[in-house]
């Protein structure tokens, strides 16, 4: 039998103990000290959740902490979100997947695997999290019990349907793409409404995706290639439109959306917009244009300077007076913006760093190439850069997405606001505070650590360490 093939012995619990707890006195004495502490935290936790915890203020208020005060005749609004949600992401992550593939293959490299096993491993808190309000939901005993069954049944069925998109050709590669961003459209419109101005943002993604597939290839000149791809991107907008004003419905607006999925649907509008305005700050704040650079540096020492709260406050009770008269701006739309704005401070300065941190021979090089500075940017130095600070920019999403407790103190219902309505309740006046502090907490824990294994996968795919 060769080396290669000749089995290992496995080490045994008292070997691991001795090279991993007691390999030399100081560790020994640590490892001494700490079991006993670290058995009482346990035991007392457990006995907590298992035994002494009055878990009824949650059970029987878990459709409140989900979603709040959402008019309970428009649920199936909420179901059809989660469900079009889940086609995007199965959508996305099987496009993601056969892009990385084509990349490898390209490259000469290997194909880099995955399993159903290794994302359950990554997001192993939030199936631990969809267990517990599963079990919850059983516990509650209303007579609604298989409800929470046949939706995550449907959700799991839909999302693996949509995983299913990395069979597609790879000249159709863009479509999975495209039917990400529309149901992710179309999925927050189904419970905001499908008013005649919700079109503008559907016709956008519409526009990107028929001007970069519209085949003009045929025609000689350039100018007349640019206007029939235009062409086309008009007749798309304009059928849009037709379409969006002849199924005008009204919808559910902000002010009532509540619980965990106004919490997540903040979190993600507004990583979605921090990250694209700091970035546009990091380079301004490096641009050679003295004006641009002031007025970059400015904002970020501005925002960096003031509580996240403050802002919050300011959006509130003075945005409305800045603005023209008989103009009606949501107050979570208020709060998305003031979180937006304070983040895209932070992600600025974590790009600045990520850009400072590569060598001048990167730009050299490229220079040497003919490229044009803004090649170079988009080409060489940006993703280096952000490569770089992946942690950082991860550790700051997370940051902003615990941050959105803050809107319970502007009267806004987010997942930890749920408490005082419950806490208001004649059942419970006074009555397992720590219980449902725990049911929060537990649920904030799981996104946010789902979040970091997430960042350390992608850390490990981009070797951010190498």
């Amino acid at each position: 039998m060769t080396t290669s093939t000749r089995m290992i012995p496995r080490r045994t619990a008292v070997e691991w103990a001795k090279k991993n707890l007691f390999n030399n006195k100081w560790s020994g004495a640590v490892t001494v000290i700490s079991l006993p502490i670290l058995a009482y935290v346990v035991f007392g936790a457990a006995r907590f959740v298992f035994v002494t915890g009055q878990w009824e203020a949650v059970t029987r208020n878990l459709t409140l902490f989900m979603q709040g005060t959402f008019p309970r005749d428009e649920q199936w609004r909420l179901i059809a979100q989660i469900i079009m949600f889940a086609a995007a992401f199965g959508i996305g992550i099987g496009t993601s997947r056969a892009a990385s593939i084509d990349r490898a293959k390209d490259a000469g490299l290997p194909v880099p695997e995955s399993s159903v096993a290794d994302t359950a491993r990554r997001m192993w808190s939030l199936i631990l999290f969809i267990v517990v309000l599963l079990l919850f939901a059983t516990i509650d005993g209303t007579g609604s019990l298989l409800n929470p069954f046949l939706v995550l049944i449907a959700v799991g069925a839909t999302a693996y349907l949509g995983t299913q998109a990395k069979r597609f050709q790879r000249r159709f590669r863009n479509v999975g793409w495209l039917l990400t961003a529309v149901l992710l459209l179309f999925g927050f419109q189904i419970v905001s409404g499908f008013d005649a101005g919700g079109w503008t943002p559907l016709a956008l993604v519409i526009a990107v995706a028929v001007y970069t597939a519209v085949p003009a290839d045929r025609f000689q000149s350039g100018l007349v290639r640019v206007g029939v791809k235009l062409l086309a991107v008009v007749i798309s907008a304009l059928v849009i439109r037709f379409v969006y004003s002849a199924v005008d419905t009204t919808g559910i607006g902000w002010d009532d959306w509540s619980g965990l999925h106004l919490t997540l649907m903040v979190s993600a509008i507004a990583i979605v917009l921090a990250f694209p305005v700091g970035l546009l700050l990091a380079l301004a704040r490096r641009s050679t244009l003295p004006a641009l650079r002031w007025m970059a540096t400015g904002y970020i020492e501005l925002i960096r300077g003031v509580p996240l709260i403050t802002l919050l406050f300011f959006g509130q009770f003075v945005l409305n007076f800045m603005l023209s008269e008989g103009t009606d701006v949501s107050r979570i739309t208020r709060a998305i913006v003031a979180m937006s704005l304070f983040t895209a401070a932070y992600v600025a300065e974590i790009v600045r760093g990520g850009l400072q941190s590569l060598p001048e021979g990167q730009t050299e090089a490229g220079q040497a190439l003919g490229l044009s500075p803004p090649t170079i940017m988009r080409r060489i130095v940006l993703p280096q850069a952000l490569r770089a600070v992946i942690p950082a920019m991860v550790g700051q999403f997370i940051s902003l997405f615990k941050d959105s407790s803050l809107l319970t103190i502007i009267g806004i219902v987010e997942f930890l606001g749920v408490r005082e309505i419950i806490h208001a309740q004649p059942d419970f006046r006074g009555v397992a505070i720590a219980e449902t502090l725990v049911f929060v907490a537990f649920g904030y824990w799981a996104f946010a650590f789902a979040m970091s294994r997430e960042s350390q996968r992608l850390e490990r795919r981009l070797r951010v360490s190498r």
